[in-house]
């Protein structure tokens, strides 16, 4: 139940706090004194678009909070544990727009999402628009109707599931046929690749070691060359080693005049053991040099096999392995292909048979609501001025499955007696469509789940005695659930257990919105004014006064 909203620098209103309470309460006041500025706070703390418009002259940003008690509403306080937004038996609802457009949502205090607002809001309040009528001639509009009346979310829920199942196999098997289409010339080309790979069969690391061995080979003369022309300079007489032999000999000699050449005596045979120990490693290279033109020209034409064969398939040497186990893969999954198409189709049998079943359990029920909301439409029109109305929920088979079941729907309606029903559209005045759905809209009222139901001058075109009928429905309706009507009605306006006056007030030189409370007599003279305009005269408020004493005793 919305139990406050605080609303400050949106649109006319600088800064409004408004308690709500249970029951029916009515929301009056001139035309543009702001009634919608209150549906426009209220949508935005809902997580509706947000528009810089909304922000009030010279202010930085507008801020809008709606406080709800959620005591008895066990999905809402289930859904706020799950998003980890909950405050026990409260919810705060926050939302602020800058001037440049800017908005920021917030739940109990934690930033959030727009969207989070809104699915939020789906739970908490329903809003009728006084446009209602304008879309209720849409078979869309009219099948969410004879669903929220039906009251079978679940039904719905699992039915769009099913449908998203057998959705889903169907492309995958319409992706399958599609590449099983050219099967055969897949096969074909699959199993030439496979086998140009088996004849070449490229090993892991080959190509790397090939390289190795070919640059080796091809330059084996000169490595050995090289090597032999290092170990003399090292080995042969007059080379390194001799060199440093005669320079320890040289400086052994002076030794006993000059001790502190022993280090460097020392280095020296140091540095001669690695000198020889390098030259009998040259020696060890140029003896293992093969010159082998024959394994060169091995090793060069597997080489240009695998260069060939990887030129072909676009890809680098080092990737043919990689390759030739993609292509077996392929061939494997295409050689089982004909396996996975049966099973799909199986799957997609089934879930075709599980979706059939659950659109017609939902048919079922569907067909039960169409019955019970036709009586209570039909009597509702008849409590609304059509004396000979009847409506009628005509269900058919729809010309293809949707995410929405099989059913297509048309209302009917007739406001003659002796007249057959037709669709509402060909039939319906403006007038009688007002009212047509003003029956339709109470009727799923009275059974929706919300606790907050918003009804914004839905009662235009409707006057007289039929108003005082719409008064008295919600009335009815308030003694259930949390009910606010904006009116320009007072027979609408007496009916409520709670009346709220909105005006507009200029003090200098700037306009504001201001909401009050009405008391008793503050009542009578609003209704007073409904209904005879600026000038209140005796007889104004004696009629208003005994309207408002007529309605609230039905009341109590």
């Amino acid at each position: 139940m919305l139990q406050e909203l605080a609303i400050q620098n949106l649109a006319l209103i600088e800064k409004l706090q408004l308690q709500f309470n249970t029951g029916f309460t009515t929301l009056t006041g001139e035309t543009g004194a702001g009634k919608s500025i209150l549906l426009d706070a209220l949508g935005l703390a809902l997580g509706e678009r947000a528009d810089s418009s909304l922000v009030r002259h010279n202010t930085p940003k507008a801020d809008v909070t709606a406080l709800f008690d959620i005591e008895q509403l066990p999905q809402v306080q289930s859904w706020l544990t799950e998003q980890e937004l909950d405050d026990e038996t409260q919810c705060y609802l926050r939302r602020t727009v800058t001037s440049e457009g800017r908005s920021k949502a917030y739940i109990n205090g934690y930033p959030v999402a727009a969207n989070q607002l809104k699915t939020l809001g789906s739970f908490l309040i329903d809003i009728h628009g006084q446009h209602e009528h304008q879309t209720l001639l849409s078979s869309h509009k009219q099948l969410d109707l004879l669903d929220a009346y039906a009251n079978h979310p679940g039904l719905v829920e699992q039915t769009q599931t099913d449908f998203k199942t057998w959705q889903k196999l169907t492309r995958e098997l319409q992706k399958l046929e599609e590449e099983q289409a050219d099967y055969q010339s897949k096969l074909e080309l699959l199993n030439f690749q496979n086998s140009e790979f088996e004849e070449i069969n490229p090993q892991e690391g080959e190509f790397e070691s090939l390289s190795e061995e070919q640059s080796q080979l091809s330059h084996a003369s000169e490595i050995k060359q090289a090597c032999e022309n290092a170990y003399s300079q090292i080995e042969e007489e007059q080379g390194a080693v001799d060199a440093l032999n005669h320079a320890v000999q040289s400086l052994e000699s002076i030794l006993a005049f000059s001790p502190s050449l022993e280090s460097t005596i020392k280095q020296l045979n140091s540095s001669l053991i690695e000198v020889q120990e390098a030259a009998s490693e040259i020696q060890h290279q140029a003896e293992q040099v093969d010159l082998d033109p024959q394994q060169l020209s091995f090793v060069e034409e597997r080489l240009s096999h695998l260069f060939g064969l990887a030129k072909k398939y676009n890809i680098d040497p080092e990737q043919l392995v990689e390759k030739r186990q993609q292509i077996q893969d392929d061939l494997m999954r295409l050689e089982q292909s004909d396996a996975s198409l049966e099973t799909l189709k199986e799957a997609l049998d089934q879930a075709w048979l599980t979706y059939q079943k659950q659109a017609n359990t939902l048919k079922k029920s569907r067909q039960k609501a169409a019955k019970a909301l036709s009586k209570i439409v039909s009597e509702g029109m008849q409590t609304l001025g059509m004396p000979n109305g009847e409506f009628a929920v005509q269900l058919t088979d729809s010309d293809q499955a949707t995410v929405l079941g099989t059913d297509k729907t048309v209302f009917l309606v007739t406001a003659n007696k002796g007249q057959p029903l037709q669709p509402l559209a060909k039939v319906a005045s403006g007038g009688e469509l007002s009212r047509i759905s003003l029956a339709i809209q109470v009727a799923t009222s009275e059974v929706a789940s919300l606790p907050t139901l918003i009804f914004d001058e839905v009662d235009v075109g409707i006057g007289g005695g039929i108003a005082e009928v719409v008064g008295q429905k919600m009335q009815q309706l308030g003694n259930d659930k949390q009910i606010l009507s904006i009116t320009h009605l007072a027979q609408v306006a007496s009916h409520g257990h709670n009346h709220l006056h909105i005006a507009k007030k200029t003090e200098n030189e700037v306009t504001t919105t201001q909401v009050n409370k009405l008391e008793p007599q503050q009542r009578t003279e609003e209704l007073a004014r409904m209904l005879g305009g600026l000038t209140l005269t005796e007889q104004t408020l004696n009629h208003a006064k005994e309207m408002l004493a007529t309605a609230q005793n039905k009341t109590a």
